[in-house]
């Protein structure tokens, strides 16, 4: 567990050569695990501020709310339009895009090796990266409380940027994902031991 992670590490600014499945898996999903939950801690005091409003609003309105409460259960519903009480993206965002930089920093040499394992070029990486910047740029234009509603007309652009996101990243996941190209190809020699090599090339015994 630990050889791939100070494996990856040590080659942060090694954008050549090639690295196997598992060199790269373990130290990826280790960097995920940890993005999620520094996004969350980045998230966690907009989303308490946002219920702490609610909770005001609908203490000052009884009207217009409705809070339903039960073991183990509590929510508040909201009537109306009320842009106000809604999260401030424009806080969250920057947090989460520096949360964002610094997982794409650590990861980007290594998945690049894991890409040319694959036979294929490190660019394959950009697109999900592209369409990710394009949502976080158009998420705080679309949540804006100061236009006093939120601004409509981009959904449809969101949402086709966000499809277009996870094909991209979905077809990435799919590339890292699999076995790295037998014997030598342009980026390098094949970085699989040479057990693995041979229990791939030797053909199953068969059952008595």
């Amino acid at each position: 567990m630990f050889k791939p992670i100070t494996h990856n590490l040590a080659g942060l600014a090694r954008f050549s050569g090639r690295d196997t499945r598992e060199t790269f898996w373990p130290y990826a999903l280790t960097l995920f695990v940890l993005a999620m939950a520094a996004s969350a801690l980045v998230a966690m005091p907009a989303i308490l501020g946002t219920m702490a409003k609610m909770q005001r609003f609908a203490a000052e309105h009884p009207d217009q709310a409705t809070v339903r409460q039960g073991p183990g259960s509590y929510s508040i519903q909201i009537h109306g339009s009320h842009p106000e009480l809604m999260p401030d993206m424009g806080g969250i965002l920057p947090g989460l895009a520096i949360v964002l930089l610094v997982f794409v920093v650590l990861v980007a040499a290594a998945v690049v090796r894991r890409l040319h394992d694959r036979g294929k070029s490190g660019a394959w990486a950009l697109p999900p990266l592209i369409f990710l910047a394009i949502g976080m740029m158009l998420m705080p234009r679309l949540f804006d409380a100061a236009q006093g509603a939120p601004n409509l007309s981009l959904l449809p652009l969101l949402f086709a940027n966000n499809l277009l996101y996870l094909a991209s990243l979905g077809w990435l996941l799919v590339l890292l994902a699999g076995d790295g190209t037998a014997g030598p190809n342009r980026h390098g020699e094949d970085p699989t031991p040479a057990e693995v090599r041979q229990r791939r090339r030797s053909p199953p015994r068969p059952r008595d």
